[in-house]
């Protein structure tokens, strides 16, 4: 029986979610402001606080978007007969804890708060914030929703659509709300947030490899086989390294951000990728590295550029 207390609603909206997730998006919003730093010296914390809210409401509300349409669609119902009752990464509706109508409810509540932040946003310092702000809305809807479902192509389409939702997006987007301006150093800032967060995708698609492909997701990982995205994602772990150096070498980024370097121990350490298929629990492993690697990366960032 459901848990009706209010810790127990809290815990399953908790789970619907993901809530554990929300730094994957506030670090590359870190990172725009980090940028505005960088280039003006002053920063608005009115406004860098509703840029936190805006992105949070946003990620909630494509997460949860996420799990109604990937129930809808089929695949949690696979997962659901293919993983044991105590897997930790268990979702609500398939175990009947929620239903449909529910999670597209409050999909729709943060999707709308999303929304409204944007539009005071744009109303506040200009329009170009909505610009930079409904195409990352659009992307997270029609990541696994109807009539576009990028991530069930087998295009690369879902993987772009995270490349830009969790780098250039965010941080082009804070970077205005915060400088009125848009800038190629911006831009440039926002391309390891977005790699990095492509390989906590594919490395997260790993675990549920066998129900997407019984489901017909053909997300990247299920298209290349486990084997072919561990190098694919051991590549992604790595270019973000070149491309900062690349960048302190040409000038056009301080110093300082090669502190990003203490971060290269999540590539070291049992990242290299492997001739066969892994037992199970090592790909849980692996996503959990990522997702602190990613989210470390460009937390160090933002403190070089700060400095």
């Amino acid at each position: 029986m459901a848990d009706r207390s209010l810790g127990g609603r809290f815990g399953l909206f908790f789970r619907f979610a993901r809530v554990q997730f929300l730094p994957l998006v506030l670090a590359p919003i870190l990172v725009g402001t980090a940028s505005a730093w960088h280039l003006s010296r002053s920063i608005n914390p009115q406004l860098f606080l509703l840029l936190l809210a805006g992105a949070a409401c946003l990620q909630i509300a494509s997460n949860s978007i996420d799990d109604v349409y990937d129930f809808l669609n089929g695949v949690d119902r696979v997962s659901e007969t293919m993983f044991p009752k105590e897997f930790p990464g268990w979702k609500p509706i398939p175990r009947g804890l929620m239903s449909v109508s529910q999670g597209l409810s409050i999909s729709l509540v943060f999707y709308s708060l999303s929304l409204a932040i944007g539009l005071y946003l744009a109303v506040t310092v200009g329009w170009i914030a909505l610009a930079i702000a409904i195409p990352g809305v659009l992307l997270s809807y029609f990541y696994v929703a109807p009539p576009l479902k990028l991530d069930y192509r087998g295009l690369g389409l879902g993987e772009v659509a995270i490349f830009l939702g969790f780098g250039p997006l965010p941080v082009l987007g804070a970077f205005y709300v915060l400088t009125g301006t848009l800038s190629w150093f911006a831009l440039l800032a926002s391309i390891p947030s977005g790699l990095l967060t492509v390989d906590v995708l594919l490395n997260h698609d790993m675990i549920f490899y066998d129900a997407y492909k019984a489901a017909a997701k053909k997300s990247m990982t299920v298209v290349l086989g486990r084997v072919r995205t561990e190098s694919l994602t051991f590549g992604l772990s790595v270019v973000p390294y070149l491309f900062v150096a690349g960048l302190v070498l040409a000038r056009a980024i301080p110093f300082t951000c090669l502190l990003v370097l203490v971060a290269l121990p999540f590539v070291v350490r049992g990242n290299l990728p492997a001739r066969t298929e892994r037992p199970m629990p090592e790909y849980g492993s692996r996503t959990r590295r990522a997702f602190f690697h990613s989210v470390v990366f460009s937390l160090l960032l933002a403190v070089g550029l700060f400095l």
